[in-house]
């Protein structure tokens, strides 16, 4: 028997309404702006999925303790991507949300002291994996949104997801096993962490510490380090 759809754009609607109350940012009317300044680019080699709309942050119903910034929703399954209801899918289980949450409790936070959200909020036709250089294209458009975002928590530690947000933030040779330590010579760890500056020169004006995206996870580089990155970012934010 076929699985009964779900429609996700009643929550969805409900998650947003929520946002704009607790955050004063009218989400709809800046994306609008965004696709209309984009529209004058021209075309696209990875074309916006427009008629998707745009995915809203998750908002932790805590004090917020810790900022995420993702890259983008896009996901190869185009069925699946209707059923995205806020950043990273942060309101239901999964492999990213165990994540998320293994990160918090190496912090001594929760899932709940999180805001995520994502460098660029709308659907592309392809994911852009394959074409960084639309998301770069498309970043100086998105940068007062988030920064907006940014401005809401002052005080908020903020992590990476990923190295195309890295990238994004920073230049585009940019590693995130560098800030983990990682030695070309012995291709192993020498613990000599680290995180990005706010002075050095990153599109968001704040440190943040660069995190491996989920799937990158199971690599064995960091796989052996996490906890001990994790644990690093927990020391520096008592310092």
């Amino acid at each position: 028997m076929e699985k009964a759809k779900i429609d996700y754009s009643a929550e969805r609607e409900i998650v947003l309404k929520q946002i704009k109350e607790r955050s004063g940012i009218d989400y709809e009317q800046e994306l609008e702006n965004i696709f209309n300044q984009l529209q004058r680019l021209g075309e696209s080699p990875n074309p916006v999925k427009r008629e998707l709309r745009f995915v809203p942050p998750y908002f932790g119903k805590d004090d917020i303790k810790l900022i995420i910034i993702g890259q983008d929703p896009t996901i190869r399954n185009e069925e699946r991507r209707k059923n995205i209801t806020c950043t990273l899918n942060l309101d239901k289980s999964g492999a990213l949300t165990s994540y998320v949450k293994q990160i918090c409790e190496g912090l001594g936070i929760t899932i709940d002291n999180v805001f995520a959200t994502n460098i660029i909020k709308y659907f592309y036709t392809t994911p852009p994996a394959q074409t960084f250089d639309v998301l770069k294209k498309h970043l100086p458009y998105n940068l007062e949104l988030l920064n907006k975002e940014l401005e809401l928590f002052p005080e908020a530690p903020v992590i990476t997801l990923g190295e195309p947000v890295l990238k994004l933030l920073t230049n585009d040779k940019a590693k995130v096993r560098v800030y983990w330590g990682y030695d070309s010579k012995t291709k192993s760890c020498n613990d000599n962490f680290n995180f990005v500056g706010s002075d050095d020169n990153n599109e968001i004006g704040r440190v943040f510490y660069p995190f491996c995206h989920q799937p990158s996870q199971r690599k064995q580089f960091y796989k052996e380090n996490l906890k001990k990155y994790i644990k690093y970012v927990k020391d520096e934010l008592k310092s």
